[in-house]
């Protein structure tokens, strides 16, 4: 980031007459008379023009004939501080050489073979504005100390920091591939004690003992273990497309029920704005395209949900229309907002970059970056124009194959019912054993713990199971290794189905307990109907074993009246709460309720069919968004009934309330509980 009419001060210390020379050529190339330039082929004489006059940054040799660039820097400094931006410049490739340089000071290092007018350029204007910016820090933190003594500690603390997290994010630059190794152990210890405080909380609310007062505590302790979360998968998700790891699905997606959807999800955080909000899809605009619906989703509903966010008043547009190139699918998301300035356009899509600090404390500065990756793996593009009108225009385009109008993939069938089963589990972490014990036997599972996975061999030898929940990471012997050593037994107990219970989720990792035998992953934090429908679906095929099983629990036994489908698409329910924040989700709670009790007068009034038909149509789509499938297809079947002229049904009627009432449930619960992964 450089000033407009600046020009630099900069010193060349370089013994090599012709890169001093060629250095001095690259600049002129990048930024004519941007740099006044003085340069020299000895440390002394370097040294020398550093005590007659101020520069804004030192090119720097490492090899000189007098001084090594480490005596020149120890040399050159004043009170242990460097007296201006230091760029290194090295023909050794040695990065151990560059990491003791910075160790003293250096921002930045360039190798004398890769050198082009951009790089140099990009590390000269660079270290100088971090410099700049860190004298500055440097100020005004003592004209803090000194107007109040009580705040040294603090800033104490806080240099200690940024200290620390400088070294961090040079070692990072420095070693691509120990960054990814470090983001998915890092990822994993923080999953590890936020299945704990997640899983109590659970329990607690399972409960259902607590006064209003815990309650209202206990949300506020699950909706910080969930913005945690959140960032979590943020960051994996960012550190999967980097390093090439993110798995598209393409199926054939109903384009006009996809922007439906994601209008429908952010229509109440912009009747709170008080913006309106409206889709526009053009007559040519294909019907279906081939391509990954969740990811796709995740990008529109990431430039709708900043579109209103940003936006003070007015309205934003989602527009689906044909691309100018032929066989091309756009999407355009126009707001009315503040729009956004020259300046930082260049910035858009880039890691890490957040323009109004006040509104984006809470986020990684990823959005935007993790969207244009997204749409670039799908051979689309993505950018920004701003809005004639005033505001901003946020578009992409997507491949349009050539796609004839097919049936929706079938959907999942219903919830598998939790059979009593006799479970093994696996766990080293003995919090982690405590919480998912109670989660088994309040399904009314008999549970039998091991600590390691030496000891879930010899129980697995000794007894079968009707299922396995194996820890991946664990001492003495790990989980891969143990559900290789199970395969071996002999007759049924070979057999078992295994589940992975573990905190990492980068794909090779599923595929590696895959491959070791297992049958299936669960992600920690463990969430409770997920682990109950993983143990469901691997043991649907196999009958309880014999032998006496625990009582099911009264919240299990009652309620013989007809029971709602409830079917719940938990990696649309996941997708949905990583954009909104759970005081949102509520708001999605009160919809239901409000759309069914509406829908419930409405079919008294025979002078409002219209009203009636819109209404259950917004129901099914809300549902819809939510993953409350069952919900959904309830609605779109009265809205069918409507359409086709049948009378209404009383029998419809109730189904829809009943299954209203189950979705409010499970939401209520699932906002609380949220340990749910996206797909």
């Amino acid at each position: 980031m450089t000033h407009a009419g600046r020009v630099y001060r900069l010193l060349i210390v370089d013994d090599d007459g012709i890169d001093r020379r060629r250095y001095i050529s690259l600049l002129n190339q990048q930024a004519p008379g941007a740099c006044e330039i003085t340069q020299t082929g000895k440390g002394e004489e370097g040294l020398a023009a550093l005590r007659e006059r101020k520069f804004d940054c030192i090119l720097l040799d490492f090899n000189l004939p007098d001084m090594t660039g480490h005596g020149f820097l120890a040399a050159a400094m004043v009170n242990n501080v460097l007296p201006c931006a230091v760029v290194l410049v090295t023909g050794q490739g040695s990065e151990g050489v560059a990491v003791g340089a910075m160790k003293l000071g250096v921002q930045d290092y360039l190798a004398k073979d890769k050198v082009t007018a951009g790089s140099l350029w990009r590390a000269m204007t660079h270290a100088v504005t971090q410099t700049e910016l860190r004298q500055s820090l440097a100020e005004t933190m003592r004209d803090l100390t000194s107007a109040n003594a009580a705040l040294e500690q603090e800033i104490a603390t806080r240099k200690a920091a940024e200290v620390e997290l400088r070294a961090a994010m040079d070692a990072a630059e420095l070693a691509s591939q120990a960054k990814t190794r470090f983001v998915a152990m890092v990822t994993h210890e923080l999953r590890t004690p936020l299945n704990g405080i997640l899983g109590y909380a659970q329990l607690l609310r399972m409960d259902g003992s607590m006064s209003p007062q815990q309650a209202t505590r206990i949300d506020a302790m699950m909706q910080a273990g969930h913005h945690l979360l959140n960032m979590i998968e943020s960051v994996l998700d960012f550190a999967a497309i980097e390093a090439g790891r993110m798995e598209l699905r393409p199926v054939t997606v109903s384009v006009a029920e996809l922007a439906e959807e994601c209008i429908a999800f952010i229509g109440p955080m912009a009747t709170e704005h008080r913006l309106s909000l409206r889709m526009l899809r053009s007559h040519d605009a294909p019907d279906h395209i081939h391509a990954d619906p969740g990811r796709l989703r995740q990008v529109l509903l990431n430039l709708l949900g900043n579109a209103v966010k940003y936006t003070r008043e007015g309205g934003v547009e989602l527009r689906v229309v044909s691309a100018k190139t032929p066989g091309v699918l756009r999407f355009e998301v126009a707001d009315t907002g503040p729009g956004i300035a020259e300046a930082n356009r260049g910035h858009l899509f880039q890691d890490f970059e957040r323009f109004d600090t006040a509104s984006s404390l809470q986020g990684a500065g990823l959005g935007l970056a993790i969207a244009a990756r997204i749409i670039r793996q799908m051979n689309g593009a993505i950018g920004y124009q701003p809005n004639p009108g005033g505001g901003s225009i946020f578009w992409l385009e997507v491949p349009a194959d050539n796609v004839t109008s097919v049936p929706r993939p079938a959907k999942p069938s219903a919830t598998p019912v939790s059979v009593p089963r006799s479970v093994l589990l696996v766990e080293d972490v003995a919090m982690n054993r405590d919480v998912i014990d109670a989660f088994l036997r309040a399904a009314g599972h008999e549970v039998t713990q091991a600590n390691d996975g030496v000891e879930a061999v010899k129980l697995a030898s000794a007894t079968l199971f009707d299922v396995i929940l194996m820890d991946v990471r664990m001492p003495e012997m790990d989980g891969l290794e143990a559900t290789r050593r199970i395969r071996t037994l002999p007759d049924k107990r070979g057999k078992v189905p295994i589940l992975a219970l573990t905190a990492y989720a980068f794909p090779e990792q599923v595929a590696e307990c895959r491959e070791a035998g297992m049958d299936g992953h669960i992600s920690k934090p463990v969430n409770y109907t997920a682990l109950i429908r993983a143990i469901a679906s691997v043991t649907a095929d196999t009958k309880p074993l014999e032998g006496d099983r625990p009582e099911v629990p009264p919240a299990a036994a009652k309620a013989e009246e007809p029971a709602p489908i409830v079917r719940h698409d938990t990696a649309r329910y996941a997708e949905a709460l990583a954009f909104l924040s759970p005081d949102d989700v509520v708001g999605y709670l009160e919809s239901l309720h409000e759309r069914c009790e509406q829908i419930l007068r409405l079919l008294d009034q025979s002078d409002e069919p219209l009203v009636l038909t819109d209404t259950v149509h917004t129901l099914a789509s809300t549902a819809g968004m939510l993953g409350f499938e069952a919900l959904s297809d309830a609605s779109r079947h009265f809205e069918r009934m409507l359409a086709g002229g049948t009378p209404r049904s009383e029998e419809l009627a109730t189904r829809l309330r009943t299954e209203t009432r189950a979705a409010m449930t499970t939401l209520t619960r699932l906002i609380h509980e949220r340990g749910m992964q996206p797909a």
